[in-house]
């Protein structure tokens, strides 16, 4: 005779508790969120001793919590994984909200966007879980079949996800190369480099007036000496020759550039906005980042705010630094919006060292392979300027040598305030 009753009572060694399921499931999510911490902190080392070590504990702390929740369970346990995981999310909060980390910015310190979400995700899921498992929710029972089928689902979309972020975060080969070999020799950074554009006689014969002092607006000249180390953003050449549309837009973009950083003429006003120097002081070139500024563009904020532009440039004359140009700076990922056409093109450096503020302390190259101690080679965020001197080029010429940018200075400091050394 059939025990029905067998059918919907399992026998007690036919069913485990449902906090036992849901405890593997976290413990897994404490793995991903460790394998994470391990895969970006050799390159934290490389940035700042301290903070790559930190990255190292957690992970280890994280993975160690892993197999203990799974061959030694208790309450104890649940209390530390909440805790371990909220402290590691906090610290995260307070990165994203004042931009230092021990002494570097964690989104410039080789967590990609993808990696970032992941390990939030899976910390804040731990916290939770670890919250829910110590009430009294959790003394159900399920099936012995849940304690497999469960995890490993879990598992399974963890690696898949997990996988595909990891995959994305190694940079491409060619960006590597360029990155560890800088283009040398008398042809190097010339226009040759990809996403320069061939202009036809259409473009070549644009010549746009607007309210700077820096010449009339034109396409970027393909047979400019770009810098070692300099590529365009783009893979693609620029090829199509602007609309009408397009060049109003280059000049409305322009003037409204000029208009919105003349208050930045003086050295002092910038510097109480809240611009700081990223490139050496007193170098004849100098770049001035505005750390809030920056941060509204990585949160999603418009990147050509003519308003407030994240950086300024300034040049060393005998006379004292004059504004030059301003300078937009993307995300790594993030949009180049190119109201111009081909008339405003992006690009990126591939030899600079990099701390994690985005402040520049060298460059690899011949004689100089790696970078100084508490930075590292890595691609520069995409950037556009706007010139407010007249360079080579013009307003939006890619970029010009310190020798043409401190003449082009000269040229117009007396039309400009006096100030001391950038």
């Amino acid at each position: 005779m059939t025990d029905v009753g067998s059918e919907t009572h399992p026998q007690a060694h036919d069913i485990v508790l449902l906090g036992r399921v849901a405890q593997y499931c976290l413990a897994i999510m404490s793995c991903a969120a460790a394998v994470i911490h391990f895969a970006v902190a050799a390159e934290h080392v490389q940035q700042y001793w301290l903070f790559g070590m930190s990255m190292l504990a957690v992970a280890w702390l994280q993975a160690i919590w892993a197999i203990v929740a799974i061959v030694r369970p208790s309450r104890r346990l649940l209390y530390g994984g909440a805790v371990l995981n909220g402290v590691v999310l906090v610290g995260y909060l307070i990165t994203r909200t004042t931009w230092y980390a021990i002494g570097v910015a964690p989104r410039d310190a080789g967590l990609s966007a993808p990696l970032a979400v992941i390990s939030v995700a899976a910390e804040a899921v731990v916290v939770a879980g670890c919250a829910w498992l110590l009430t009294d929710w959790v003394e159900q029972h399920v099936r012995r079949q849940r304690l497999i089928a469960v995890p490993a689902a879990t598992g399974a979309m963890t690696a898949v996800v997990l996988g595909i972020a990891l995959a994305a975060a190694v940079p491409s080969a060619p960006a590597a190369s360029a990155a560890s070999a800088p283009t040398t020799g008398a042809g190097a950074g010339t226009g040759s480099m990809a996403g320069m554009r061939m202009p036809s006689a259409a473009a070549e014969a644009i010549r746009l007036p607007n309210n700077t002092e820096a010449g009339d607006i034109t396409i970027p000249d393909p047979n400019m000496e770009m810098m070692v180390g300099m590529r365009m953003a783009s893979s693609t050449p620029c090829t199509a020759t602007p609309t009408a549309a397009q060049q109003r837009a280059a000049v409305s973009f322009v003037n409204t550039s000029w208009a919105g950083a003349k208050k930045y003429q003086s050295l002092a006003v910038a510097k109480a906005a809240g611009y700081r120097p990223i490139t050496p002081v007193g170098a004849p070139v100098v770049h001035y980042l505005n750390p809030a500024y920056y941060q509204a563009t990585l949160d999603g904020g418009p990147v050509l705010n003519t308003t407030d532009p994240q950086s300024l440039v300034y040049a060393n004359t005998p006379q004292g630094a004059v504004l030059v140009a301003a300078m937009y700076i993307g995300a790594l990922d993030g949009p180049t919006p190119q109201p111009g056409g081909c008339l405003t093109q992006w690009h990126v450096h591939t030899n600079l060292c990099l701390t994690g503020t985005l402040d520049v302390v060298g460059g690899v190259g011949p004689g100089q392979p790696t970078c100084p101690p508490g930075s590292v080679n890595r691609v520069t965020p995409p950037m556009i300027h706007v010139w407010f001197v007249p360079i080579p080029g013009g307003p939006t010429a890619i970029d010009g040598s310190d020798q043409q940018v401190v003449q082009a200075a000269e040229l117009v400091l007396p039309l400009r305030p006096h100030n001391g050394t950038a």
